[in-house]
């Protein structure tokens, strides 16, 4: 029932569909489905759908740039017997420490900015100009607005100091990323002392 831009977009992603079912397959012959994990994520939205096709697509208008963003991350192993679904906002960031945890890889958590899904810790996706999603709600840095989830401020004060709190780790964030690509941090944490 859709138009033409978003049946082709559809008709690609059937095409992943059928490798990945392929891939399964094989593996599956080979006796290693059991020594596999598939991590999947989209790095953007589809760019040459209009905005109308994008709606389409969504199912609904899409309200603003915040939302164009949202996708899906699958992670799949032939060892998990019932789906687990992640609904707190998590974003590309964190895939890297997520599956480092479940593979027992050891990570200094201080020199990623992302976080493990499935701990406990906040979901926060952060977008180039400084937007935020939360739990507890949406702020766009285009209009300097915060959009709160239903019935989590008790309080406009309340409201604030959360939003101005978010938005300095936010800052922190984009500040200490800078800083380790200007001062070459990595380097410095990972050189190897000369061999004599």
């Amino acid at each position: 029932p859709y138009s033409e831009g978003v049946r082709a977009y559809l008709a690609c992603n059937l095409e992943l569909e059928d490798a990945l079912s392929m891939l399964l397959r094989e593996l599956d012959a080979a006796g290693e489905l059991e020594n596999t994990v598939i991590a999947l994520s989209a790095d953007h939205y589809p760019y040459a759908l209009s905005d109308q096709e994008l709606s389409e697509l969504h199912g609904a208008p899409i309200g603003d740039e915040l939302e164009l963003y949202r996708n899906a991350f699958i992670l799949w192993s032939a060892e998990l017997e019932e789906p687990v679904t992640v609904t707190k906002p998590c974003s590309t960031l964190d895939i890297l420490p997520t599956l480092s945890n479940l593979f027992g890889l050891p990570y200094d958590s201080r020199l990623l900015m992302g976080r493990d899904m499935f701990s406990d810790a906040e979901g926060l996706v952060v977008f180039a100009d400084h937007s935020f999603i939360t739990p507890c709600g949406r702020y766009n840095a285009g209009s300097d607005t915060f959009e709160p989830a239903p019935g989590i401020f008790a309080s406009e004060e309340e409201m604030q100091k959360y939003v101005h709190e978010t938005l300095e780790e936010v800052d922190r964030m984009f500040t200490y990323s800078a800083e380790i690509l200007m001062q070459d941090y990595y380097a410095t944490v990972f050189s190897v002392p000369a061999q004599e």
